[in-house]
């Protein structure tokens, strides 16, 4: 009866854990020195000098709240960004297809209350390890490609 009480309690614990830890785990957040737009026009210009990389639709959230009677929204700017290459390396794997939910890449610039603004994307390189080696090793590169673009906009 006890191993029964202690595996149940510790997998109440562990399942806690993992509620509170995910959220932190599963994005990356990043302080900008910038403005909303400054922050924007600058990681798309670094995309665009890396070669390879596309941005093929800023989003303005902001507006569209603006536009339904939410005239208190701050300035939210989500960025698409996408690599055809390093999307045809998961996607050619049919069983990998199911990826195409969360494509292309998306990076989030908003302002808070402060005045702050911040730089906020999936935690590419973390997430990529429950799809495979293949997904695993794209992932890796993307990630490595989203710190290089963020590089002249976050603060160390």
């Amino acid at each position: 009866m006890s191993f029964v009480l202690g595996f149940l309690v510790g997998f109440i614990v562990a399942g806690a854990a993992v509620w509170f830890a995910m959220p932190k785990l599963m994005f990356i957040i990043r302080k900008s020195r910038y403005d909303v737009d400054e922050t924007v026009e600058k990681i798309q210009a670094a995309a665009e000098r890396m070669g390879g990389w596309q941005v093929p639709k800023i989003y303005n959230i902001q507006q569209s709240l603006i536009k339904a009677g939410h005239t208190d929204a701050t300035p939210l700017r989500i960025m698409s960004l996408c690599h055809p290459h390093h999307a045809y390396a998961v996607l050619e794997d049919e069983k990998n297809r199911l990826i195409s939910s969360i494509m292309p890449c998306r990076v989030g610039i908003y302002a808070m209350d402060n005045g702050e603004v911040y730089v906020a994307m999936m935690n590419s390189g973390l997430m990529s390890k429950m799809f495979g080696p293949q997904v695993a090793r794209v992932m890796k590169e993307v990630s490595e490609d989203e710190e290089r673009m963020l590089a002249a906009v976050v603060e160390p």
